[in-house]
């Protein structure tokens, strides 16, 4: 049988998810949508991608469903989770996707529509678990977590890389300076309003520092061990989809450039063999679009000083989150 989802909010994640599953994972289905744009609005934007490009199959839309190679998936409208009607729909979990219901108490509405689970796609104070795929999914227990944070792209990349080396060398602390692609914010295009004056500013032609405060706590919840350890500054770029984080490590004892860049090797065909990735190639960002890890280490960049050691890695922040949020519906699906 298949994964039944539903997915509240059809914007660039779930668009990439929808892709992703219509070609690859015949396993999992979505069997209901939930978005305030409408039908006309949500069928165009998955038909046509200005990143991805046409939709890899038919889609139409009809008043109240989106219609893919002949299969309609209903379409609600409904502007709370508590109000879309989950149970009629026979979920299995639902993937909470718009940014705006990121609390556990919000979310929480899904449950009482019928929901029997719920992944947040992005990261959550308060979720019953932030659970990041090759890290630390064993944590996941069906009894209590019924609310689940799949964390964010961001995360992703740094927690893959931190946990790998931390296995090994042991990591004193570490600092991150993300390059960040720019998103849909209120600066994306011209000067706007938005409370941090940096990000009011027009990304596609300015390079906008951010202090990312988020991801040091969203890096606590699925790393407790590193907790306190890790900073982050993004820096917002104008590039489309993709972003590179060039994170600088204290080890417990020395190594070299070499030994780090076998260590992630070693992972990336192991236990972290579906999100890490290593190139010896000298990549730019648009090389890096369409691929499915959550970090692809830029073995090249790898530098040692003793103890110190500089890691950059890349990820398509869209695709490759994508990626793992299918990973994690898998995964909890398999385990209830």
């Amino acid at each position: 049988m298949s994964i039944r989802i539903g997915v509240n909010g059809i914007g660039r994640i779930g668009r990439n998810l929808w892709r992703i599953i219509h070609t690859s994972a015949p396993d999992v289905e979505i069997v209901a949508i939930n978005d305030i744009a409408g039908a006309e609005t949500v069928g165009h934007l998955l038909r046509y991608g200005s990143i991805r490009g046409p939709f890899p199959g038919e889609v139409v839309t009809t008043a109240d469903a989106i219609v893919v190679d002949g299969r309609a998936v209903p379409l609600t409208r409904h502007s709370r989770p508590e109000q879309i009607p989950w149970r009629e729909y026979g979920v299995d979990l639902v993937l909470e996707s718009t940014g705006q219901f990121t609390r556990d108490r919000a979310a929480a509405g899904h449950l009482r529509a019928g929901a029997p689970r719920v992944i947040i796609s992005t990261a959550s104070p308060d979720a019953d678990a932030s659970l990041m795929m090759g890290v630390n999914e064993t944590a996941f227990d069906p009894r209590r977590h019924r609310i689940v944070s799949n964390s964010c792209c961001t995360t992703y990349c740094l927690g893959t890389i931190l946990h790998a080396l931390d296995h090994v060398y042991g990591v004193v602390s570490a600092t991150a300076t993300v390059a960040y692609a720019y998103g849909g914010r209120p600066g994306q295009l011209l000067d706007g309003v938005f409370p941090n004056l940096r990000m009011a500013r027009a990304n596609p032609i300015t390079i906008a520092p951010v202090n990312v405060p988020g991801v040091r706590h969203a890096l606590n919840r699925v790393l407790p061990e590193l907790a306190g350890r890790v900073a982050a500054t993004a820096i917002r770029v104008p590039a489309e989809a993709t972003s590179a984080a060039s994170m600088v490590l204290r080890l417990s004892h020395p190594a070299s450039a070499t030994e780090v860049n076998q260590t992630l090797e070693v992972a990336s065909a192991t236990v972290l063999k579906e999100s890490l990735g290593v190139s010896h190639e000298p990549l730019v960002s648009t090389d890096v679009l369409g691929r499915p890890y959550a970090a692809l280490v830029d073995a090249g960049l790898t530098m040692s000083l003793g103890d110190l050691v500089r890691v950059v890695g890349w990820y398509d922040n869209e695709w490759g989150y994508a990626h793992r949020l299918l990973e994690l519906i898998r995964f909890i699906a398999h385990q209830v």
